[in-house]
Protein backbone atom coordinates (compact mmCIF):
# COMPACT_ATOMS: atom_id res chain seq x y z
CA UNK A 1 0.00 0.00 0.00
CA UNK A 2 1.09 3.52 -1.14
CA UNK A 3 2.23 5.91 1.69
CA UNK A 4 -0.37 8.33 -0.02
CA UNK A 5 -3.00 5.84 0.51
CA UNK A 6 -1.88 4.84 3.73
CA UNK A 7 -1.93 8.71 5.42
CA UNK A 8 -4.93 9.32 3.33
CA UNK A 9 -6.76 5.91 5.53
CA UNK A 10 -4.65 6.89 8.84
CA UNK A 11 -6.28 10.58 8.47
CA UNK A 12 -9.84 9.05 7.70
CA UNK A 13 -9.81 7.21 10.54
CA UNK A 14 -9.01 9.96 12.87
CA UNK A 15 -11.75 11.48 11.55
CA UNK A 16 -14.46 8.79 11.80
CA UNK A 17 -12.84 7.88 15.56
CA UNK A 18 -12.84 4.27 14.29
CA UNK A 19 -9.62 2.61 14.07
CA UNK A 20 -10.59 -0.20 12.09
CA UNK A 21 -12.18 1.79 8.87
CA UNK A 22 -11.61 0.53 5.86
CA UNK A 23 -10.41 -2.83 6.59
CA UNK A 24 -12.36 -5.83 4.79
CA UNK A 25 -12.40 -9.11 5.13
CA UNK A 26 -9.29 -10.52 3.68
CA UNK A 27 -7.26 -7.30 5.78
CA UNK A 28 -7.18 -5.20 2.75
CA UNK A 29 -8.73 -2.18 1.23
CA UNK A 30 -9.94 -2.16 -2.14
CA UNK A 31 -13.80 -2.01 -0.87
CA UNK A 32 -13.75 1.65 -0.48
CA UNK A 33 -12.48 4.36 -2.09
CA UNK A 34 -10.81 6.32 0.78
CA UNK A 35 -10.45 9.42 -1.52
CA UNK A 36 -13.97 10.65 -0.54
CA UNK A 37 -14.81 14.31 -0.82
CA UNK A 38 -14.00 15.75 3.23
CA UNK A 39 -18.14 16.36 3.24
CA UNK A 40 -18.53 12.41 2.88
CA UNK A 41 -16.60 11.92 6.00
CA UNK A 42 -18.38 14.78 7.96
CA UNK A 43 -22.06 13.49 7.21
CA UNK A 44 -20.94 10.11 7.99
CA UNK A 45 -19.89 11.24 11.39
CA UNK A 46 -22.86 13.27 11.82
CA UNK A 47 -24.87 10.09 10.71
CA UNK A 48 -22.60 8.21 13.06
CA UNK A 49 -22.26 5.74 9.71
CA UNK A 50 -19.27 5.13 8.17
CA UNK A 51 -20.56 3.71 5.58
CA UNK A 52 -23.03 6.43 4.70
CA UNK A 53 -23.01 7.68 1.03
CA UNK A 54 -21.79 4.32 -0.60
CA UNK A 55 -23.32 2.34 -3.57
CA UNK A 56 -22.57 -1.20 -4.45
CA UNK A 57 -19.40 -0.23 -6.33
CA UNK A 58 -17.35 1.84 -3.20
CA UNK A 59 -18.58 4.91 -5.06
CA UNK A 60 -20.47 7.90 -3.56
CA UNK A 61 -23.14 8.55 -6.28
CA UNK A 62 -25.34 9.00 -3.83
CA UNK A 63 -23.58 11.68 -2.38
CA UNK A 64 -25.54 15.16 -2.80
CA UNK A 65 -23.17 17.77 -0.83
CA UNK A 66 -23.38 21.02 -1.36
CA UNK A 67 -24.81 22.47 -5.05
CA UNK A 68 -20.99 24.12 -5.82
CA UNK A 69 -19.77 20.63 -4.91
CA UNK A 70 -22.22 18.10 -6.97
CA UNK A 71 -23.74 20.24 -9.45
CA UNK A 72 -26.69 19.25 -8.77
CA UNK A 73 -29.93 20.86 -8.99
CA UNK A 74 -33.22 20.94 -6.45
CA UNK A 75 -35.29 18.40 -6.57
CA UNK A 76 -37.99 19.59 -4.51
CA UNK A 77 -39.44 22.83 -4.66
CA UNK A 78 -40.09 24.03 -0.95
CA UNK A 79 -42.99 26.82 -1.69
CA UNK A 80 -44.86 24.02 -3.81
CA UNK A 81 -45.09 22.27 -0.06
CA UNK A 82 -46.96 25.66 0.71
CA UNK A 83 -50.04 24.72 -1.42
CA UNK A 84 -50.25 28.30 -2.11
CA UNK A 85 -49.42 29.70 1.49
CA UNK A 86 -47.02 32.39 1.66
CA UNK A 87 -43.84 31.86 3.54
CA UNK A 88 -43.80 33.79 7.19
CA UNK A 89 -47.80 33.86 8.08
CA UNK A 90 -48.89 32.12 11.02
CA UNK A 91 -49.33 28.60 10.52
CA UNK A 92 -51.22 26.06 12.34
CA UNK A 93 -50.47 22.34 13.95
CA UNK A 94 -52.50 20.93 11.08
CA UNK A 95 -51.18 22.88 8.20
CA UNK A 96 -47.70 22.55 9.71
CA UNK A 97 -48.36 18.75 9.98
CA UNK A 98 -50.02 18.82 5.93
CA UNK A 99 -46.66 20.47 4.82
CA UNK A 100 -44.35 17.92 6.57
CA UNK A 101 -46.63 15.16 5.11
CA UNK A 102 -46.17 16.91 1.19
CA UNK A 103 -42.87 16.61 1.60
CA UNK A 104 -42.42 12.69 2.40
CA UNK A 105 -44.57 12.14 -0.28
CA UNK A 106 -42.34 14.15 -2.77
CA UNK A 107 -39.36 12.46 -1.21
CA UNK A 108 -40.62 9.23 -1.83
CA UNK A 109 -41.65 9.92 -5.07
CA UNK A 110 -38.35 11.04 -6.08
CA UNK A 111 -36.19 8.37 -4.36
CA UNK A 112 -34.47 6.90 -7.11
CA UNK A 113 -33.14 10.59 -8.33
CA UNK A 114 -32.03 10.96 -4.68
CA UNK A 115 -31.16 7.48 -4.54
CA UNK A 116 -29.71 6.89 -7.96
CA UNK A 117 -27.77 3.63 -6.82
CA UNK A 118 -30.21 2.10 -4.48
CA UNK A 119 -32.61 -0.95 -5.97
CA UNK A 120 -34.44 -1.01 -2.34
CA UNK A 121 -35.21 2.36 -0.42
CA UNK A 122 -37.14 2.26 2.61
CA UNK A 123 -39.59 4.33 3.83
CA UNK A 124 -38.05 5.20 7.21
CA UNK A 125 -35.37 6.73 4.87
CA UNK A 126 -36.93 9.53 3.92
CA UNK A 127 -37.49 10.48 7.55
CA UNK A 128 -33.67 11.53 7.31
CA UNK A 129 -33.94 15.50 7.56
CA UNK A 130 -30.57 15.84 6.03
CA UNK A 131 -31.45 14.74 2.86
CA UNK A 132 -34.94 16.70 2.84
CA UNK A 133 -32.76 19.84 3.09
CA UNK A 134 -30.43 19.05 0.27
CA UNK A 135 -33.73 17.71 -2.06
CA UNK A 136 -34.71 21.50 -1.67
CA UNK A 137 -31.74 23.22 -2.55
CA UNK A 138 -29.78 23.12 0.76
CA UNK A 139 -26.24 22.24 1.67
CA UNK A 140 -25.75 20.97 5.12
CA UNK A 141 -22.01 21.10 7.07
CA UNK A 142 -21.21 19.94 9.83
CA UNK A 143 -18.56 21.63 12.25
CA UNK A 144 -16.54 21.16 15.53
CA UNK A 145 -18.32 24.03 17.21
CA UNK A 146 -20.10 26.85 16.39
CA UNK A 147 -19.93 28.96 19.44
CA UNK A 148 -21.81 30.57 21.57
CA UNK A 149 -24.69 32.93 20.55
CA UNK A 150 -23.31 36.24 22.91
CA UNK A 151 -27.08 37.46 23.02
CA UNK A 152 -28.32 34.84 24.82
CA UNK A 153 -24.84 32.76 26.05
CA UNK A 154 -25.82 29.83 24.83
CA UNK A 155 -23.71 27.08 22.45
CA UNK A 156 -24.66 27.08 18.99
CA UNK A 157 -26.20 23.85 18.01
CA UNK A 158 -27.25 25.23 14.67
CA UNK A 159 -27.33 27.57 12.18
CA UNK A 160 -29.08 28.14 8.65
CA UNK A 161 -28.65 31.04 6.45
CA UNK A 162 -31.77 31.25 3.98
CA UNK A 163 -29.20 33.71 1.14
CA UNK A 164 -27.03 30.90 0.56
CA UNK A 165 -28.90 28.29 1.40
CA UNK A 166 -27.07 26.47 3.72
CA UNK A 167 -27.39 25.03 7.12
CA UNK A 168 -24.81 24.19 9.36
CA UNK A 169 -24.82 21.61 12.52
CA UNK A 170 -22.38 21.38 15.43
CA UNK A 171 -21.12 17.77 16.48
CA UNK A 172 -20.42 18.97 19.87
CA UNK A 173 -24.30 17.31 20.90
CA UNK A 174 -25.67 13.98 20.49
CA UNK A 175 -27.28 12.58 17.85
CA UNK A 176 -30.18 12.69 18.75
CA UNK A 177 -30.20 16.87 19.40
CA UNK A 178 -28.24 16.92 15.73
CA UNK A 179 -31.15 14.82 14.37
CA UNK A 180 -33.90 16.89 15.66
CA UNK A 181 -31.72 20.47 15.29
CA UNK A 182 -31.54 19.50 11.67
CA UNK A 183 -35.27 18.93 11.30
CA UNK A 184 -36.13 22.56 13.04
CA UNK A 185 -33.94 24.10 10.56
CA UNK A 186 -35.65 22.04 7.50
CA UNK A 187 -38.56 23.79 9.22
CA UNK A 188 -36.82 27.21 9.21
CA UNK A 189 -36.13 26.15 5.49
CA UNK A 190 -39.51 25.42 4.33
CA UNK A 191 -41.59 27.24 6.43
CA UNK A 192 -39.94 30.93 6.64
CA UNK A 193 -37.88 33.32 4.72
CA UNK A 194 -36.01 35.72 7.06
CA UNK A 195 -32.98 36.68 5.39
CA UNK A 196 -29.04 36.20 6.96
CA UNK A 197 -27.67 33.94 9.48
CA UNK A 198 -30.24 32.38 12.62
CA UNK A 199 -28.79 30.37 15.61
CA UNK A 200 -30.58 27.75 17.39
CA UNK A 201 -29.65 26.20 20.80
CA UNK A 202 -29.91 22.57 21.58
CA UNK A 203 -33.06 21.18 19.95
CA UNK A 204 -34.16 17.52 21.59
CA UNK A 205 -37.90 18.05 20.79
CA UNK A 206 -38.87 18.62 24.74
CA UNK A 207 -40.72 21.57 25.52
CA UNK A 208 -39.06 24.24 26.70
CA UNK A 209 -39.09 25.97 30.39
CA UNK A 210 -41.17 28.97 29.06
CA UNK A 211 -42.74 30.38 25.93
CA UNK A 212 -41.33 30.04 22.16
CA UNK A 213 -40.90 32.22 19.81
CA UNK A 214 -43.44 31.54 17.10
CA UNK A 215 -41.46 30.59 14.04
CA UNK A 216 -39.26 29.18 16.73
CA UNK A 217 -42.02 26.57 17.56
CA UNK A 218 -43.65 26.40 14.35
CA UNK A 219 -40.19 25.07 13.34
CA UNK A 220 -40.38 23.03 16.29
CA UNK A 221 -43.17 21.32 14.96
CA UNK A 222 -42.50 20.83 11.86
CA UNK A 223 -39.45 18.76 12.81
CA UNK A 224 -41.74 16.99 15.22
CA UNK A 225 -44.14 16.12 12.89
CA UNK A 226 -40.81 15.30 9.38
CA UNK A 227 -39.10 12.69 12.22
CA UNK A 228 -42.16 10.94 13.39
CA UNK A 229 -45.06 10.83 11.01
CA UNK A 230 -48.42 9.61 12.56
CA UNK A 231 -49.36 7.04 10.22
CA UNK A 232 -46.14 4.97 10.04
CA UNK A 233 -45.58 5.71 14.05
CA UNK A 234 -49.23 4.37 14.59
CA UNK A 235 -49.13 1.46 12.98
CA UNK A 236 -45.51 0.41 14.21
CA UNK A 237 -46.85 0.94 17.89
CA UNK A 238 -49.82 -1.61 17.41
CA UNK A 239 -47.54 -3.87 16.00
CA UNK A 240 -45.10 -3.85 18.72
CA UNK A 241 -47.96 -3.22 21.79
CA UNK A 242 -50.38 -5.56 20.03
CA UNK A 243 -53.08 -2.13 21.26
CA UNK A 244 -54.19 0.67 19.25
CA UNK A 245 -54.31 2.43 22.52
CA UNK A 246 -52.05 1.55 25.58
CA UNK A 247 -54.02 1.25 28.93
CA UNK A 248 -52.50 -0.19 32.12
CA UNK A 249 -53.89 -3.14 32.83
CA UNK A 250 -52.11 -6.45 34.97
CA UNK A 251 -50.94 -8.51 31.92
CA UNK A 252 -49.85 -5.04 29.97
CA UNK A 253 -47.29 -4.34 32.99
CA UNK A 254 -45.92 -7.82 33.28
CA UNK A 255 -45.47 -7.83 29.31
CA UNK A 256 -43.58 -4.63 29.46
CA UNK A 257 -41.50 -4.84 32.71
CA UNK A 258 -42.04 -8.50 34.19
CA UNK A 259 -43.38 -6.50 37.34
CA UNK A 260 -47.08 -6.35 38.88
CA UNK A 261 -49.26 -3.34 37.98
CA UNK A 262 -48.84 -2.08 41.00
CA UNK A 263 -44.79 -1.80 40.42
CA UNK A 264 -45.77 0.18 37.69
CA UNK A 265 -48.50 2.15 38.55
CA UNK A 266 -46.11 3.84 41.30
CA UNK A 267 -43.50 4.26 38.49
CA UNK A 268 -45.62 6.08 36.35
CA UNK A 269 -47.79 8.70 38.39
CA UNK A 270 -48.72 10.69 34.90
CA UNK A 271 -49.41 10.01 31.69
CA UNK A 272 -46.17 11.27 30.34
CA UNK A 273 -44.34 8.83 32.64
CA UNK A 274 -45.73 5.95 30.85
CA UNK A 275 -45.45 7.77 27.87
CA UNK A 276 -41.46 7.67 28.76
CA UNK A 277 -41.62 3.97 29.51
CA UNK A 278 -42.76 3.03 26.38
CA UNK A 279 -40.48 5.42 24.46
CA UNK A 280 -37.38 3.63 25.96
CA UNK A 281 -38.95 0.07 25.77
CA UNK A 282 -36.58 -2.59 24.55
CA UNK A 283 -38.37 -5.50 25.27
CA UNK A 284 -42.54 -6.60 25.19
CA UNK A 285 -44.66 -9.60 25.43
CA UNK A 286 -41.25 -11.63 25.03
CA UNK A 287 -40.44 -10.34 21.57
CA UNK A 288 -36.52 -7.72 22.21
CA UNK A 289 -36.68 -4.61 20.07
CA UNK A 290 -35.10 -0.95 19.50
CA UNK A 291 -36.73 1.13 21.58
CA UNK A 292 -39.05 4.02 20.09
CA UNK A 293 -37.02 6.94 20.76
CA UNK A 294 -33.68 4.92 19.08
CA UNK A 295 -35.52 3.51 15.98
CA UNK A 296 -36.76 7.36 15.08
CA UNK A 297 -33.29 8.61 16.00
CA UNK A 298 -34.89 11.14 18.24
CA UNK A 299 -35.13 11.65 22.39
CA UNK A 300 -37.44 9.60 24.79
CA UNK A 301 -38.55 12.70 25.71
CA UNK A 302 -39.55 14.30 21.60
CA UNK A 303 -40.97 10.39 21.59
CA UNK A 304 -42.50 10.73 24.56
CA UNK A 305 -44.45 13.61 23.66
CA UNK A 306 -45.52 12.77 20.43
CA UNK A 307 -46.75 9.39 21.75
CA UNK A 308 -48.69 11.54 24.07
CA UNK A 309 -50.21 14.16 21.70
CA UNK A 310 -51.39 11.13 18.91
CA UNK A 311 -53.14 9.87 22.21
CA UNK A 312 -51.46 6.07 21.95
CA UNK A 313 -51.66 5.91 25.56
CA UNK A 314 -54.99 6.35 28.10
CA UNK A 315 -54.16 7.78 31.46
Amino acid sequence: MSANLNEKIRRSRKLLQDPYAYLDGEGGYDALDVAAPANVHEARRLLENQYAYLDENGGYTEWRGSASETGSARLIDPVALLDGRAKDRDFSKKEIEAIARRLHVELWNRRKEIWPARKDVSPSEILDPSTALISIGYSVDVAESLGQYSGELFEVAGIIDNSNLNVQISRRFSSEIRRFTIAHELGHATLHSSSGLHRDRALDGASGSGPRPSREAEADLFASYFLLPEKPLREAFERAFLTQRFALTEERAFALTSKTLDYVQRRCRTTRDLARMLASAEYYNGVYFDSWARRFGVSIEAMAIRLEELGLIEA
